[in-house]
């Protein structure tokens, strides 16, 4: 049984730089090839009900299907970002559900006590991270079919990579 939300598809880790976090992982672990997009273009994005202008970038890579992120913040808005950095600093920041039905999922972690910490959407995907106890931080991810498709690709990918090019800045 895979829970209320489906299986884990991701884990996201919160960075300072994302070149230099995503050599680390290439060099300590083999994972790769990595894809980053250093400023990501975002729909809209709140944390704690408020409307935020958080800049960041992303790097992302797959071990089997789980997909590895990457996120750095550009700027000092706050965030749940943030939020761990100047606490703990860099490090395991969530874990991502790909739920069947995005709102049904949401709507069963509200049933379940959590909160929505921040949320926003990115190339008109949806995303909410929620706010569990004792600082359990779960992400829900709304991703269409061509989106799911896309994650197949970078799978297939990292099943095959020969170990050249570990890093590829998209931007």
């Amino acid at each position: 049984m895979s829970g209320l939300f489906g299986p884990v598809g991701q884990i996201g880790y919160v960075v300072n730089d994302l070149e230099e976090a995503a050599q680390r992982w290439v060099d300590t672990t083999g994972i790769g090839p990595w894809t980053i997009l250093s400023k990501v273009p975002l729909d809209h994005f709140t944390y704690n009900g408020q409307d935020a202008a958080v800049e960041i970038g992303i790097a992302v890579a797959y071990s089997g299907d789980m997909q590895i992120e990457l996120i750095q913040q550009h700027n000092e808005t706050p965030s749940m970002y943030r939020e761990l950095l100047d606490t703990y600093g860099e490090g395991v920041q969530h874990v991502c559900f790909y739920p069947e039905d995005y709102d049904a999922a949401l709507e069963a972690a509200f049933d379940a006590g959590m909160t929505v910490g921040q949320e926003g959407s990115l190339w008109g995907i949806r995303f909410a991270y929620l706010r569990g106890d004792n600082g359990r931080v779960l992400e829900l991810g709304d991703l269409p079919k061509k989106v799911r498709a896309g994650r197949q690709v970078g799978i297939d990918e990292a099943a095959s990579w020969d170990g050249t090019d570990p890093i590829r800045v998209r931007g």
